[in-house]
This record gives structure tokens, sequence and C-alpha cells, in this order.
């Protein structure tokens, strides 16, 4: 019986952790739409650490553009890489451009990038469809890759 009672118990914090989740992301939500970064940022974070993935895409992007916070790519990078592991696709995108552009400081990885930004273009995120062209054209801040690539070997 007493096994059954700290289920129920453990069950019951879940609940109220899931809740108050939810509830801290729709505060933050509404902060960040008024672009109150300052209200919004401990929101989200809070939302992200309850296990919200949506909060933790918001929150990883955040930190990339530092809304709120200052700019630190490494918490970009974790945060969006968790989004990513709970199945929350929409932050593919985001990393995929933090990779191919090292924005706040996050080191660029071309296949990375490519990997990212292919997934999110095969959902039809146009904006990762046209990073990824960009960067096979060698457009735009990719100028140097195009001439990597056509550049022979020396050794």
């Amino acid at each position: 019986m007493l096994k059954f009672i700290q289920n129920l118990l453990n069950i019951n914090v879940l609940l109220a952790g899931k809740i108050r989740g939810v509830q801290a992301y729709d505060e933050a939500i509404a902060y960040h739409s008024a672009k109150d970064y300052k209200a919004a940022f401990p929101l989200m974070l809070e939302s992200a650490m309850l296990g919200n993935p949506q909060a933790m895409s918001i929150l990883g992007t955040m930190y990339l553009l530092g809304q709120g916070t200052k700019e630190d790519g490494g918490q970009a990078v974790f945060w969006l890489g968790k989004a990513i592991a709970a199945n929350f696709a929409d932050a593919e995108s985001v990393l995929g451009m933090a990779y191919a552009t090292g924005k706040a400081g996050v080191k660029i990885d071309i296949p990375k990038a490519t990997q990212l930004l292919t997934l999110a273009a095969e959902r039809g995120e146009e904006q990762s469809a046209r990073m990824l062209e960009m960067m096979q054209k060698g457009e735009g801040m990719f100028k140097s890759l195009k001439v990597r690539k056509n550049r022979p070997d020396r050794g």
C-alpha cells in the first residue's frame, strides 16, 4: 500500500511539473511576443527545465540571439540539441543555421549544418532550403566555401 501511495505522489509531482511548465511557457511566449525578452527569459528557462521541447527550442534561440541574456553559443547548442532530441524538429533549422554561420561563437561545422538544414528543408522549411542553396552556390557569406570546394588539393 505504501508503494502505491508513493507512486501516486510521484505521478502528482510529475503532473504538477508539466502544468507549471505549460504555464511558464504561456507567460514566456506572451512576453517574448511583446519583445520583452528580459521578462520572457527566466520563464522560458523554467519551462525548458521542466521538459517543454518548444521552450527548449526558443530558449536556445534566445541564447543564440542574445534575447534577454547574453549571447551564448554553448547554451544555444545545448538547448536546441535537447529540443531536437525531444522530437521538436523545428529546432533543426535554427541549430543548422548556427553551425553554418558561427553565430554567438558556435563553432562552424558545415557537415552538421548541411545535415540539419537538409532535414528541415525536407520538411518544407524554406529558410533552411535557401541557406542550403547559398552554401552550395557559394553565395553571400559562403563565398569562401565555394572557392574551397573548387580548389584542387595541394598535397
